[in-house]
């Protein structure tokens, strides 16, 4: 192994290490949940099988509230569920409201043995506009045909509160 390749497994090793342990104090500052739904139906010879399940997960933090929502379906290669669609939703409380991430990634139905890959991304703000009053700004972008996220939806709504 030469020189070069310590210093990216050192690199790798040492990163992966950060990210646990940050995952694992996010974990502890705050409180977590989890839920896992699932959808039967009989078969064709009148056996259950399992359609879909969905596990969602919730994360409090001091940095703000994170759900994560995985749906898993039957796989080409039968008789086991794979991971076909993860959304994850992190709200962050700011100065005058919240912003909201919403991110979906999606399995490439032409290609399922590849990675799910981010499809569609999400970005709402909350703001007070006024004593009695809020504005709220979301985003939506989507992937072209070149792969480019360009936004599909741009869109402000004021509320008051009476």
């Amino acid at each position: 192994m030469g020189i070069d390749q310590r210093r990216l497994t050192g690199g790798c090793v040492l990163l992966w290490v950060v990210l646990a342990a940050t995952a694992l104090a996010a974990q502890q500052s705050g409180s977590t949940s989890e839920s896992v739904a699932t959808v039967r139906n009989r078969d064709a010879n009148g056996a259950v099988a399992v359609n879909e399940q969905t596990v969602t997960r919730r994360f409090a933090t001091g940095y703000g509230d994170q759900l994560v929502i995985e749906t898993y379906s039957p796989s080409i290669e039968g008789g086991r569920l794979a991971l076909s669609r993860r959304v994850r939703r992190t709200t962050a409380t700011t100065n005058d409201g919240t912003q909201t991430l919403e991110e979906t990634e999606e399995r490439n139905p032409a290609a399922p043995s590849e990675p799910l890959r981010i499809v569609r991304r999400s970005v709402t703000t909350v703001r007070r506009s006024g004593t009695d009053s809020y504005v709220t700004d979301r985003q939506v972008f989507e992937r072209d045909v070149n792969g480019w996220f360009v936004p599909v939806l741009t869109q402000t709504e004021r509320a008051s509160r009476n």
